[in-house]
């Protein structure tokens, strides 16, 4: 479907390295405590510069289906695209994580991410993106196990089992940075870095 090899999901992706020098590290604190909190969830920043046309969610859920290394735990996977040429952003979830997202609660989550991206407020709105859904996760871990259901993750243990690639593994939504314009990050602190995403 796009004419190069997928890297392999991690917490950022990112080739074009429009983020500011040292995001990457200020991400690892938030990333620990949401990995610490919820180990079955794995989550992934992906920035990008797609073709002009090329739609932000096709491109989500290519990668996130066929991304290597990533099949024993891709049904926990958070993905976040965020297309620089569209100014578009988006969600895309395993499918194990469904009954889990709340939509309009994540909406919002990615509304504030995209005000503080559309800002030049890296760290802010990925660090705020971060805890966010930690706490939103855990909220819905909460509630799933107060019904009395199991809670699983993907096996922590390597395995040399092969595992069922068939079908659809995700679930993709949208949110643009150009919409989210009119509102600004929630840190209010001077942008990071002066490039522009529109």
């Amino acid at each position: 479907m796009f004419p190069f090899e997928p890297p392999s999901l991690s917490l950022v992706l990112d080739p074009g390295q429009i983020l500011p020098t040292g995001t990457r590290k200020d991400l690892l604190g938030p990333y620990k405590a949401l990995r610490k909190r919820i180990p079955q969830v794995d989550i992934c920043f992906c920035f990008v510069q797609l073709q002009e046309g090329c739609s932000v969610e096709e491109f989500s859920f290519w990668l996130f289906n066929t991304a290597p290394d990533a099949d024993t735990s891709r049904a926990w996977n958070l993905l976040i695209t965020v297309d620089l040429t569209s100014g578009q952003l988006s969600l895309t979830t395993g499918y194990a994580l469904e009954s889990f997202i709340a939509h309009e609660s994540w909406e919002a989550s990615l509304q504030e991410l995209a005000a503080c991206a559309g800002d030049g407020h890296w760290k802010e709105g990925l660090t705020g993106f971060l805890r966010e859904s930690r706490d939103l996760l855990s909220s819905a871990c909460t509630a799933i196990h107060r019904s009395g259901q199991p809670l699983q993750g993907p096996d922590p243990r390597p395995s040399s089992q092969p595992t069922d690639s068939t079908g659809p593994k995700a679930h993709a939504s949208k949110v643009s940075l150009l919409s989210a314009s009119e509102e600004s990050c929630p840190s209010g602190q001077e942008p990071i870095t002066t490039k522009s995403l529109t």
